[in-house]
């Protein structure tokens, strides 16, 4: 990870990890590499048909290079890492910026 990629969070309206999966999270709080909240971004696919879709999501946040998330599907992930070239990260923070520090710490280097 160098200071150039940016990470997405899914957040709920309350600024919380959204709970459900990546792709039906009403923002997404987009991060630079030392941490640093740099947008909130709503998310038009939130309640949408294409929330399960990560090419979609993918043309959402063309810049992201890593996804965290409490829960994203199987086939999702294999999909973003495989193909779409996207880190998928799962958490159990409930605070963005929580979930963000711990994914810098464990790629440091």
């Amino acid at each position: 990870m160098n200071e150039r990629d940016i990470i997405a969070v899914g957040v709920d309206d309350q600024g919380q990890v959204w709970q459900a999966h990546f792709g039906m999270a009403p923002w997404y709080y987009l991060f630079d590499g030392q941490g640093e909240l740099i947008e909130r971004r709503a998310n038009p696919y939130a309640r949408d048909h294409h929330h399960d879709d990560p090419v979609a999501i993918v043309a959402l946040l063309p810049e992201c290079t890593t996804f965290i998330a409490r829960r994203m599907g199987e086939r999702s992930r294999h999909q973003l890492a495989t193909s779409l070239r996207i880190e998928p990260a799962l958490t159990t923070a409930t605070d963005p910026y929580q979930a963000v520090q711990a994914y810098l710490d464990g790629h440091k280097g």
